[in-house]
């Protein structure tokens, strides 16, 4: 997906005149900069929020360098989900691609993509991994192809310099990428300015990141554990330092079984990114608030 584009390109893409798109910048409904020269410059993004916000469809969604579809085919979660399992196995990234930008562009949120379609597809994808039906090399593949395609929906959201910081990352031997890229996207999506750290970090250099900027909120994805006695020592260590510090923690994952969860501390345990979403809201309600649609001329 691009990043920016012409307003002659976005007004093709949207099958309206130039001047029609022009009007509706300056009026506000599809937020631009304006070069030193006067030029506008327009993010996808802003166009991607627009079209949720109005219901409008994308013509040549092509030019956006978005899936040649987008927007046009109606999937049901359930059949979404099925179909995005076979993608992702088969390794067809431009279907996987489709799908996920078709439920975007139909205002289904991040939320329900992640918790309703991919969460329940990679399980059933690591089921027929464990059973031997999907090889090593095709899971991996999958991996790949769904953490481009979630790279591209992260970009799909704006950021404003007001907006709160969160920062996140999976602990030492926590090397799985697509449950915190996730959260991060969610958090991006409800009013956060997010700072991912990556994957596989000892609890001593997380504790030194948020006393060296603390953030509004520091969130935790597990879905590895080796040793439970120094992960629960681990995150009680990191929750002091997130609680001197004013941040709060947020944690989650399939490896929070609950006998872990009830020897660790943490301002929320999240199940499901609709979790996430709402502690992040009842922090900073603000940016996340629902904002009528625009009237469009």
């Amino acid at each position: 997906m691009r990043k920016n584009a012409c307003p002659k390109q976005i007004a093709r893409a949207i099958g309206v005149s130039e001047s029609t798109l022009k009007r509706w910048c300056d009026s506000g409904l599809i937020a631009m900069t304006k070069t030193a020269g006067g030029h506008r410059r327009i993010e996808v993004a802003a166009v991607i929020q627009f079209l949720r916000e109005t219901g409008r469809r994308l013509v040549e969604p092509e030019l956006l360098n978005l899936p040649v579809t987008a927007g046009k085919t109606e999937w049901t979660l359930t059949r979404a989900t099925d179909r995005l399992v076979s993608s992702l196995v088969a390794g067809d990234e431009s279907v996987v691609r489709q799908i996920i930008f078709d439920l975007l562009l139909a205002d289904h949120s991040v939320t329900a993509i992640f918790d309703d379609v991919l969460t329940p597809a990679w399980h059933r994808i690591g089921d027929q991994w464990g059973c031997g039906e999907v090889a090593v090399y095709q899971e991996r593949r999958a991996c790949e192809i769904c953490m481009r395609c979630l790279h591209e929906l992260r970009a799909t959201s704006l950021i404003a310099d007001a907006f709160p910081t969160a920062v996140g990352a999976t602990v030492e031997a926590d090397i799985y990428t697509l449950p915190i890229t996730m959260s991060e996207i969610v958090l991006r999506n409800v009013g956060w300015k997010t700072t991912l750290l990556g994957t596989n970090l000892p609890f001593d250099t997380l504790c030194d990141a948020i006393e060296a900027s603390p953030p509004k909120l520091f969130w935790v994805s597990v879905s590895y554990i080796v040793d439970e006695s120094a992960f629960v020592a681990g995150v009680n260590g990191l929750f002091d330092v997130a609680h001197a510090n004013n941040a709060a923690m947020a944690i989650g994952g399939q490896a929070l079984v609950e006998s872990i969860r009830r020897q660790i501390q943490y301002s929320a345990f999240c199940e499901s990114f609709r979790d996430l979403e709402r502690f992040a809201r009842s922090l900073n309600p603000a940016p996340g608030t629902p904002t009528p649609p625009p009237k469009v001329n």
